[in-house]
């Protein structure tokens, strides 16, 4: 394994953006080079390898990280790991919904989802993808 040298500061500010991101200090790192190292653009148009349409978003509520997939063409949201694992909605906000229902049953379901889902490759909210979806 091999390392990098980063002043205090700059290594606090990656460990908090792996603690909001739901990932390890080294994957921060990593996402920052892919991003800026694609051949499709923003890393927030990168698509899954099998579906040039899907793209990795997950949620972190309440403790829990939720994977996912956006389809830029239908825009709809397939949870593929946590509540509702399988299961496709035919929106962001309907997806956000039924996870916030399973992980929080108190709490009123309504959710957006353009700012729950968050962009794999960036940590941005999926609303990033909004316009070009």
């Amino acid at each position: 394994m091999n390392a990098i040298d980063v002043d205090d500061e700059t290594y606090r500010k990656i460990v908090f953006a792996a603690r909001m991101m739901g990932c390890t200090p080294s994957e921060v790192v990593r996402r920052l080079v892919d991003a800026s190292s694609t051949e499709l653009g923003t890393a927030a148009e990168k698509p899954t390898a099998g579906d040039p349409h899907s793209v990795p978003v997950h949620a972190l509520y309440r403790g829990r990280r939720v994977e996912a997939t956006f389809d830029r063409n239908t825009r709809a949201v397939t949870v593929t790991d946590g509540p509702h694992a399988g299961t496709t909605y035919p929106t962001p906000s309907a997806a956000a919904s039924a996870v916030v229902q399973v992980l929080n049953p108190d709490r009123n379901p309504n959710t957006n989802g353009w700012n729950f889902w968050r962009l794999n490759s960036s940590g941005d909210e999926l609303k990033a993808l909004r316009r070009s979806a």
